[in-house]
């Protein structure tokens, strides 16, 4: 994202995405054929077409990387917490990458390819060609380390990231755990950190999932079936791994409703679900994936559905926060 800007400069930001789009699949191509790199969004794609050089790249569906290249890949991803933040906006940003990139490809003709791409509709290179953008991204610099460092990893002021950032830099091995499991980690920066406020928040995040699971699992298990009447929903076996109420106080309406919720009967349980569901659907101006009618649950729309008969209210969890990207970044920046 920080050379796609790069290359785009000050140009009408409107014209971005379609550069964009094509950037990341001379990337993508670039990431396969000489990098070896996999697990990123749109590599089936690529490596049924990595064969067939030379390769075209357009805004054409049967170029693009994904059925929505705009929404599953990098720039859905990435596009609008790289503008909040203003990463492209600060004093240094232009210089530092340009230096970056003058030491991994100097005298190499990356430029004259990524003019292509961004005056051309359909562009088709060689593996020549996407040799010098496997350069490019090869490695990070060691300014560039810096750079992120404290544009993404740290925060002005005393802020409980920072402590989250020097843990990591003192017990690296956090972050080469196999499976992120979210309340063991939680429990190992409980563990090792001293600052107030950012236990104070860890606690919150760990006792609100472990609300919101059970809720969710719950919702996937009703949509596993089409109607579901008082009767069958005393039954389900779901609510036999349900937690008490925790004993926490969130100070938000939302969790305190749904936490209180835990020590009521199955379909008054399985209500407050619907209620919550009603309420997001109507602010997204969204029919209800379910409805309560006389006695009776009805259910309009199946996506996600699972059958969940048991789950393990000290270990699992349907939601991950922020962890995993952070030290994703961290890993990509520091290691």
């Amino acid at each position: 994202m920080s050379y796609a800007w790069y290359f785009y400069g000050e140009r009408n930001p409107s014209g971005f995405l379609p550069f964009f789009l094509k950037f990341e699949q001379a990337c993508g191509f670039s990431r396969v054929l000489h990098l070896n790199e996999g697990g990123f969004n749109g590599i089936d794609f690529i490596r049924k077409k990595v064969s067939n050089s030379p390769y075209t790249f357009s805004l054409k569906p049967e170029h693009t990387l994904l059925s929505n290249q705009k929404s599953y890949g990098i720039y859905g991803k990435y596009n609008r917490p790289f503008t909040e933040i203003g990463i492209r906006k600060r004093d240094e940003f232009q210089q530092l990458i340009e230096s970056s990139l003058e030491s991994k490809v100097n005298g190499l003709p990356l430029r004259p390819l990524v003019d292509k791409l961004l005056k051309e509709d359909v562009i088709t290179m060689d593996e020549d060609n996407l040799l010098l953008f496997a350069e490019m991204l090869r490695s990070v610099t060691e300014v560039e380390k810096l750079f992120y460092q404290k544009v993404l990893l740290e925060v002005d002021g005393d802020h409980v990231q920072n402590t989250l950032f020097n843990i990591f830099n003192t017990h690296p091995e956090l972050t080469q755990v196999e499976g992120f499991q979210l309340y063991s980690f939680i429990d190992d920066l409980l563990a090792l950190s001293d600052n107030e406020s950012l236990n104070q928040r860890l606690i919150r995040i760990k006792h609100a999932e472990q609300i919101l699971t059970p809720y969710a699992f719950l919702f996937r298990t009703l949509q596993d079936e089409p109607n579901w009447s008082r009767s069958k929903i005393e039954k389900m076996p779901i609510f036999n791994s349900f937690p008490p109420k925790l004993n926490y106080e969130f100070n938000d309406s939302v969790l305190d409703s749904l936490n209180a919720s835990l020590q009521n009967p199955p379909f008054e349980i399985v209500k407050t679900a619907i209620e919550r569901n009603k309420y997001i659907s109507e602010n997204r101006k969204n029919a209800p994936w379910l409805k309560e009618e006389n006695g009776e649950v009805k259910v309009y729309y199946s996506d996600g559905a699972k059958t969940i008969e048991s789950f393990d209210k000290d270990s699992d969890f349907e939601n991950i926060y922020f962890f995993p990207t952070y030290i994703s970044l961290y890993k990509q920046i520091m290691l």
